[in-house]
């Protein structure tokens, strides 16, 4: 749909989405956390959240979050709107409850893996400069250790319960002064190339974010079970945990992922909708029974992927595998959703990650010029609308994603991979994500990442680290004979760097890929230099 305010020869390849109601724009001024509290209080005892199996009432997370917020003025007696409270979380029904007191208090709540090496957290808490850190009771040590000298520490759970708890979180967050452009959460960004950066969201992302998922034609809600595979700090996860809060939908965690794992937490918990990395649905639809996967699978009516792009033959494989329909959602921790399928319209191709959302503009911009390309082109994915911080935005209000797509004729767009991770061969620009596919079309092989290994004459040669299935027989070579096979012809995209087999992938602490972590250890391999 053609826009104005951009010229009149680029204005016809800019797109939006269908835009806002006028309650939802007023849900933009929505005070989120007297809104959240009155939420949770009208659930009364019904069942939101199952953490590693075991029940969470909205009860219970109204006493909690009253008894943490009472706690944290006692920590910080001195706490101030806009102060950031670091929350160490992996997976527990905790969160919730510290999300809330946060939110009630003005502070800002940055959502923080627990898990992580104590350089890497020792390097998050000091950067953050929080004025206090709640972590879980098993993260004490740690986190007390990474965090700076003078700044308290916070043991989620351990606080004494108060008494009027809905009271006191309402007149605290009836108290607050700021207006909805400050902001709420603080997450860290993925990182898979480099130290990752943290992201802070205005109150009004997160309020009109929850409007858009509670339409009356949305996809999913009060009455699902969403099963989710990642932990808290996911944006994901305080997603969920939001759209729980705010509809009754029973959101359940499970423990860290492994095919067979999973599979009995579907069954078991039989949940109607699912979200998963597309990384763990390969895995999932690969290493388990198709006839014990399509039964378990049976009741799941939304099956939805993100945080990494899958390509077409991919998607239609696991669709295949599993007998659900797979839906792939888009967005950045900048600015959550892009592109999604909100409704229940027509799904999208296979491959497609849907149209813009609501109150969203979009383009493509040629990786070399800057031009405004037209249907069917690759180039860098730029978005504008009410999600995003002037922080984030260039002087035009449009941000930059980093992430190279495309959109066809009717309007569905497609990510091909990030700017930064396309190796360049020859000045030709290779997706790694097209060359991951084709091997992991092979029934041997669990993973497959592929990186760029410099080269002095071809600029970089694209080469691939390969985890095979237990038992497997294939060999570096003959899957390098199929990528080539797979090429047809195109010189760019065989593996001249090579084939290495490996345990394991690195990753990072939200779970993707760690692609630096890969180079490096490439170069150290071929080069034996770091």
């Amino acid at each position: 749909m053609a826009t104005t305010g951009v010229g009149e020869q680029e204005s016809r390849h800019v797109l939006s989405g269908p835009p806002l109601t006028e309650a939802e724009v007023a849900g933009a001024e929505l005070p989120l956390a007297s809104y959240l509290i009155q939420k949770l209080a009208a659930h009364g005892d019904r069942v939101l959240q199952v953490v590693l199996g075991q029940e969470w009432r909205a009860d219970w997370m109204l006493r909690q979050a009253a008894a943490e917020l009472s706690a944290l003025r006692k920590t910080v007696p001195g706490l101030r709107e806009g102060d950031t409270v670091a929350v160490c979380i992996g997976r527990s029904a905790l969160f919730a409850p510290a999300l809330l007191a946060a939110l009630c208090s003005g502070a800002v709540c940055a959502v923080v893996n627990a898990a992580l090496p104590h350089e890497s957290l020792h390097r998050v808490l000091h950067e953050l400069k929080p004025v206090a850190v709640l972590c879980q009771p098993q993260f004490e040590k740690s986190a007390s250790d990474a965090k700076p000298t003078d700044c308290p520490l916070q043991v989620l759970g351990s606080a004494e319960s108060v008494a009027d708890a809905q009271q006191l979180l309402m007149r605290s967050a009836q108290g607050l002064k700021a207006d909805n452009t400050a902001p709420a959460v603080a997450m860290l960004s993925s990182g898979t190339t480099g130290h990752p950066k943290t992201i802070r969201i205005p109150r009004r992302t997160l309020a009109v974010t929850m409007r858009l998922l509670a339409r009356s034609d949305a996809i999913f809600g009060g009455d699902d079970t969403v099963l989710f595979t990642t932990g808290f700090f996911w944006v994901s996860g305080t997603l969920f945990t939001l759209w729980s809060i705010d509809t009754g939908m029973k959101f359940v965690v499970t423990p860290e992922f492994s095919p067979q794992t999973l599979l009995e937490h579907i069954e078991m918990s039989k949940p109607t909708v699912m979200f998963m990395p597309p990384n763990q649905w390969v895995s999932l639809a690969r290493h388990c029974p198709e006839d014990r996967l399509r039964s378990a699978l049976q009741q799941v009516r939304v099956c939805m992927t993100g945080g990494a792009a899958l390509k077409a033959e991919a998607h239609a494989w696991i669709e295949a595998r599993t007998g659900r329909p797979l839906t792939q959602w888009y967005g950045q921790t900048e600015a959550f959703p892009l592109c999604m399928v909100v409704s229940r319209q027509a799904p999208a191709p296979h491959g497609s990650v849907g149209r813009v959302s609501a109150g969203t503009q979009a383009k493509v911009l040629d990786l070399e010029t800057g031009k405004c390309l037209g249907p069917g082109v690759d180039g860098e994915l730029c978005f504008k609308g009410w999600a995003f911080s002037e922080k984030y935005t260039d002087k035009e209000g449009w941000v930059h994603t980093g992430d190279v797509g495309h959109y066809d004729a009717d309007g569905n767009f497609y990510v091909v991979d990030r700017v930064k991770e396309l190796v360049k061969y020859r000045g030709v620009h290779v997706s790694p994500s097209e060359l991951e596919a084709w091997l992991l079309g092979h029934p041997q092989v669990s993973e497959a990442v592929v990186v760029g290994l410099p080269h002095d004459e071809d600029q970089e040669h694209p080469a691939a680290f390969v985890v095979l299935a237990q038992g497997a027989t294939v060999t570096p070579d003959e899957l390098k004979q199929l990528v080539k096979e797979k090429a047809c012809g195109s010189e760019e995209k065989l593996l001249h760097g090579g084939v290495f087999l490996v345990e394991s992938i690195p990753r990072v602490a939200t779970g993707k890929v760690s692609r630096g972590q890969l180079r490096r250890a490439l170069l150290e391999r071929v080069t034996g230099r770091a």
